[in-house]
């Protein structure tokens, strides 16, 4: 899938799933983001297992899509419709109050909501992650519904 089309997949999901990986393993977590200029902005809690993870290890990978499956009335003959983006890039926690607030600023502007003004409380009592983009690769299948599929 062309690099516009992965960006504008980027900006219409509503769920990004964020992969890392830390001594227990592989951890994927759904989370609400904001697409940027070649960056995601990802918040949480200040504390947690993603936290510790990208202090430990900034590589992460990430997906999100769109889609449906469309059924058939024959065995098998159910497929889908969908297209999904697939992503690698480095991250790290936002330290200033500053950068914190540029980042909520960013998810609130993908979901269509305020920004600005802040209160200081809420800022500081949530952790921003910043990923930058190296690389990603979209698929799609796009069927017309109720056709059954291949």
């Amino acid at each position: 899938m062309p690099a516009a089309e992965c960006e504008a997949l980027l900006e219409r999901a509503r769920v990004l799933r964020l992969g890392i990986a830390d001594a227990d393993g592989p951890y994927v977590v759904p989370v609400n983001f904001g697409y940027e200029d070649g960056r995601l902005y990802v918040h949480g809690p200040l504390e947690g297992r993603r936290i510790d993870a990208v202090r430990a290890d900034p590589r992460v990978c990430f997906e999100a899509d769109e889609g449906e499956v469309v059924r058939a009335e024959r065995p098998c003959g159910f497929t889908a419709r969908f297209a999904s983006v697939i992503g690698y890039g480095t991250a790290r926690l936002l330290e200033s109050a500053d950068d914190r607030r540029r980042g909520l600023d960013a998810i609130m502007r993908h979901y269509d909501g305020p920004t600005g003004d802040m209160p200081e409380e809420t800022v500081a009592r949530t952790s921003v992650m910043e990923i930058v983009i190296e690389s990603m690769d979209g698929k799609w299948h796009l069927v017309a519904p109720g056709s059954g599929g291949a």
